[in-house]
């Protein structure tokens, strides 16, 4: 099972079709970095220096199964989160600030998966769309927190990628928007997360990429729909700071319009 950044969305972390452990064309690290290719060591040495100070960030880098992987033969997305290997794969060619937002990002996607975040395979389609939307907006808000501090300490190439991508303009905007009126990360990180619902695009395509991986899954496993909801909690427990804060994030009413 796949989590990618912010183009293709593939969200059912249980029961997932068994994996290779590294295929064609891909270049990877495993823990604890330090033997493979120097462009690579060098790209890990960089995400654990930018993540020192965000503890479950930090903590997911140090998860013992994660391997890093650069790939030749992605096409229709930037990289991506094997949620059952704890593998993040990302396309060779990017130009290094969007390479480095990318990590982060999918190094955030690992992170939610500490806090539970998965959505259950119980859920209904509609309600499975609704947790996928808010994994993505979470994991583009947590990228801006840390892009921002790196930025705030002489480092803006995240920050810069994110603010320049077409698919991250407006988040960005918003996020610099509210840090820039009210110096609250928390503030900040809630107002790039409802940002990612206000575009009608973006929700399109995930609605659509989310359904087809669900129905994907009911095909592989032989199982029903699920019928259940996405409990009260959830939000409360995937909207948390790097530090284990809590910060305000809230879907609007009509997040899933089907």
């Amino acid at each position: 099972m796949r989590w990618p950044p912010l183009l293709t969305a593939v969200f059912l972390c249980l029961l997932a079709a068994p994996l290779a452990a590294q295929n064609a064309g891909e270049t990877c690290l495993s823990p604890p970095f330090d033997e493979g290719p120097a462009e690579l060591r060098s790209m890990v040495a960089d995400l654990r220096e930018a993540v020192a100070d965000f503890p479950s960030l930090n903590a997911a880098l140090a998860d013992p199964m994660l391997d890093i992987c650069v790939s030749d033969s992605l096409f229709g997305e930037l990289g991506y989160l094997e949620a059952d290997t704890a593998r993040i794969v990302l396309r060779a060619d990017l130009e290094p600030g969007l390479r480095r937002a990318v990590l982060l990002h999918e190094l955030r996607h690992l992170d939610q998966l500490r806090l539970g975040a998965c959505p259950s395979p119980a859920l209904s389609m509609r309600e499975n769309a609704r947790a996928v939307f808010a994994i993505e907006a979470d994991a583009n808000a947590i990228a801006l927190l840390v892009a921002w501090h790196l930025k705030t300490d002489g480092d803006p190439q995240v920050w810069q990628a994110l603010e320049n991508w077409d698919s991250t303009t407006d988040i960005a905007a918003a996020f610099a928007a509210e840090m820039e009126t009210t110096a609250d990360p928390a503030r900040a990180a809630a107002a790039a997360f409802a940002a990612w619902y206000a575009s009608d695009i973006r929700r399109e395509r995930y609605y659509l990429s989310s359904c087809n991986a669900y129905l994907d899954r009911q095909d592989r496993m032989h199982s029903l729909a699920g019928t259940q909801q996405v409990e009260a909690g959830y939000f409360t427990a995937l909207c948390r700071m790097p530090d284990g804060a809590t910060y305000p994030c809230a879907e609007p009413e009509d997040a899933v319009r089907r």
